[in-house]
C-alpha cells in the first residue's frame, strides 16, 4: 500500500522562484541589521558578518531541500533527472537582493524642497528669538518695576500732601529724574480717601471738658484725673474746703462712690429679707 501522494508547489517559471528567495534574503537582511546595527564607521562586524554566511547557508539549504516538491511549468527535479534535461537550480539560488530605483516623481521633489525651505525659515526664526527674546524680556520686567515703584511714590505723597499740606520743594524736583517730575506734575493721581474708622470719637460730657482736654496741657489734664478720683473713693481734696456745718467724716463718707454703693447694696438685701417675711 503506498503512501498518501502530496500536490506540489507548482510554479509559472523560474522567476518566481527566484523572487522568493530574493524576498526571503532580504527580509534576514533587515532582521540582521536589527539586532547589529550599522557602525557609523566603515569597519566590519566580524560577528555580524559570521552571522550573515550561517543565515544564507541555511536559506539555501532550506530551497534547495524544498526543490524536489516544487514544479515549474510542469517539470520537477526528478523528471529532469530521468530525461537528462537540468534543473536551473543554482542559477535562481545564486540570485541576491537587487537595488531597485523608483521613477523620478517632480511632486515629491518639490515638497521636499518646500519642507526644507520652512525648516531653515524656522531655524532662523528660533535664532533670533533666542538672540532677541531675553533683551525684550528684561525690557518690559524693568517698565513694569518703575511704573509700579512711581504709582507707589504717588500714593505716599498724595496721603502726606493731604494731612500736612503740599510743600513745594524746588531742590527736590530738580535732582529727582525727570519720569518721576512727569509723573508728579501730569501723571494721573489716585484719589486719597480716609477711612471714617479711623476718626476716634471720645464722649467728653459736655463741651468744657472737651475743650479742656484738648486745649489743657497735660499736667491739668493729669492733675484733674487724680482728684476726680480722689472724689470717687470719699477722700478729702487739697484746695477743696469742707462744709462747716456737717461733720468731716460724715461728709467725706457721703462722698464716697464705694459707701453709696454699699448702702445701695444693704438696702437692697434688706428689701428682700421684708418680702420673704
Amino acid at each position: 500500500m503506498q503512501g498518501p501522494h502530496h500536490r506540489k508547489i507548482e510554479l509559472q517559471s523560474t522567476a518566481d522562484l527566484s523572487y522568493l528567495y530574493a524576498n526571503t534574503v532580504a527580509l534576514s537582511r533587515q532582521k540582521l541589521d536589527l539586532h547589529f546595527p550599522p557602525s557609523a564607521t566603515n569597519d566590519a562586524d566580524p560577528m555580524k558578518e559570521r552571522v550573515r554566511e550561517l543565515v544564507d547557508e541555511f536559506i539555501t539549504k532550506t530551497f534547495t531541500s524544498a526543490t524536489s516538491s516544487i514544479s515549474i511549468n510542469g517539470l520537477d527535479s526528478s523528471t529532469s533527472s530521468a530525461s537528462g534535461a537540468s534543473f536551473p537550480l543554482h542559477s535562481f539560488l545564486s540570485a541576491r537582493e537587487a537595488i531597485e530605483y523608483e521613477p523620478f516623481d517632480a511632486n515629491l521633489a518639490s515638497r521636499v524642497t518646500a519642507l526644507y525651505a520652512q525648516l531653515e525659515s524656522l531655524t532662523t526664526t528660533v535664532a533670533q528669538m533666542r538672540r532677541d527674546a531675553p533683551g525684550r524680556a528684561a525690557k518690559v520686567l524693568g517698565e513694569e518695576l518703575e511704573k509700579a515703584l512711581v504709582d507707589d511714590e504717588d500714593e505716599v505723597d498724595d496721603g502726606e500732601e493731604e494731612e500736612e499740606g503740599d510743600i513745594e520743594m524746588k531742590d527736590a524736583d530738580a535732582d529727582a529724574p525727570a519720569a518721576e517730575q512727569h509723573t508728579r506734575r501730569h501723571g494721573k493721581k489716585k484719589p486719597y480717601k480716609r477711612d471714617p474708622s479711623w476718626n476716634l470719637t471720645i464722649p467728653f460730657g459736655n463741651e468744657a471738658e472737651q475743650q479742656r482736654w484738648q486745649d489743657g496741657e497735660m499736667s491739668d489734664v493729669y492733675a484733674d484725673a487724680l482728684r476726680t478720683l480722689a472724689r470717687l473713693q470719699g477722700e478729702v481734696v487739697s484746695g477743696e474746703e469742707e462744709d462747716e456745718e456737717g461733720d468731716g467724716d460724715e461728709g467725706t463718707s457721703s462722698r464716697a462712690l464705694a459707701t453709696t454703693v454699699g448702702k445701695v447694696d444693704r438696702a437692697r438685701r434688706a428689701a428682700e429679707v421684708v418680702e420673704k417675711m
